[in-house]
C-alpha cells in the first residue's frame, strides 16, 4: 500500500526544499533574485532585435507575442533540466530521510514555477504599457498555467526517473531542448508554416499552450472549446503516463544514485 503523498510531513518537506532551493540559487550572485527577471529579458531582447529589425515577421504586438513565448518556454526548459538531475543533487537527503521520491521532482518544478510567476509579472508590465485593453479572457490564462505546470511536471517525472538509470540522458535532453525551441512557434508565427503541418506542431502540447495563451492576451478571446478540451485530455493522459513510468523506476532510485 502506497504512503499518502499530501500528509503534513510531506507537505512541509516539499515547501522547505522548494523555498530553500529558490533562495540558494541566487544567494551568491550580486543581483540576486533580479536575475530571475534579467535572464528571459536578455534572451527576449536579443531575439526581438534580430527578428523585428533584421527579419521582420508580420505579427501585431510582436514584443508581447515573443516575450510570452520565451517566458513559457524558459519555464519548461529550466524546470525539466533541474528536475532531470534532482535525485542526484538531493542524494544525501534521499539516503537520510524517507519520503515519497516524487516530492523531489515536485519541489524542483515548484522552484521553477516561482521564477515563472516573477517573469509573468514582467509580461504584465509590458501588457499594461501596450495598446491592448483589458479583456475578461485574460483570466482564462489561469487554466493554461495549470495545464502548463502538469505538462512540465509530467516531463520532469519521466526525465528524472530515466536519468537515474541512463546518465547520457542529460546530453540528449540538452539537444532535444534546442531542437524543440526551434520547432515550437516561439519566435515565428504559426502562419509561416503550411497549414498541412500544423497538426504535427500541435502534437506538442507546449505549442498549443503558447498559441492559445497568445490568443487570450493579444487577440482578446478564448480559443474554441473543442481545442481546449483536446489540450485538457492530452494533459491528463500525459500526466497519467508519466506517473506510470515514474512508479516503474521509483524503486530503483535509491540504489542507482
Amino acid at each position: 500500500m502506497r504512503e499518502k503523498l499530501f500528509t503534513k510531513k510531506n507537505l512541509r518537506i516539499l515547501k522547505e526544499i522548494a523555498v530553500s532551493d529558490f533562495k540558494v540559487r541566487y544567494q551568491n550572485s550580486i543581483l540576486g533574485y533580479v536575475w530571475t527577471l534579467f535572464k528571459p529579458l536578455l534572451l527576449f531582447a536579443v531575439l526581438y532585435v534580430v527578428f523585428s529589425v533584421f527579419m521582420r515577421f508580420p505579427v501585431e504586438n510582436y514584443q508581447l507575442y515573443l516575450l510570452l513565448g520565451v517566458i513559457i518556454w524558459n519555464f519548461f526548459a529550466e524546470a525539466t533540466v533541474i528536475a532531470l538531475r534532482s535525485f542526484e543533487t538531493k542524494q544525501s537527503l534521499i539516503t537520510k530521510i524517507y519520503f515519497p521520491r516524487i516530492i523531489i521532482v515536485l519541489s524542483s518544478t515548484l522552484t521553477s514555477f516561482m521564477t515563472f510567476v516573477l517573469n509573468m509579472l514582467v509580461f504584465f508590465v509590458f501588457l499594461t504599457l501596450s495598446n491592448i485593453g483589458f479583456h475578461l479572457s485574460f483570466f482564462f490564462f489561469i487554466v493554461y498555467v495549470v495545464e502548463l505546470y502538469f505538462i512540465i511536471l509530467s516531463v520532469s517525472l519521466i526525465v528524472a526517473a530515466l536519468y537515474v538509470k541512463f546518465r547520457d540522458l542529460s546530453h540528449i535532453w540538452e539537444v532535444l531542448l534546442q531542437v524543440g525551441f526551434w520547432l515550437t512557434p516561439i519566435i515565428y508565427p504559426l502562419s509561416m508554416i503550411p497549414a498541412d503541418y500544423h497538426r504535427f506542431i500541435y502534437l506538442n502540447p507546449l505549442a498549443r499552450i503558447i498559441e492559445y495563451s497568445r490568443v487570450v492576451f493579444i487577440d482578446g478571446y478564448i480559443p474554441a472549446i473543442n481545442l481546449n478540451v483536446v489540450l485538457l485530455l492530452v494533459t491528463v493522459l500525459f500526466f497519467a503516463l508519466s506517473l506510470l513510468i515514474f512508479r516503474k523506476f521509483e524503486p530503483q532510485i535509491a540504489e542507482n544514485i
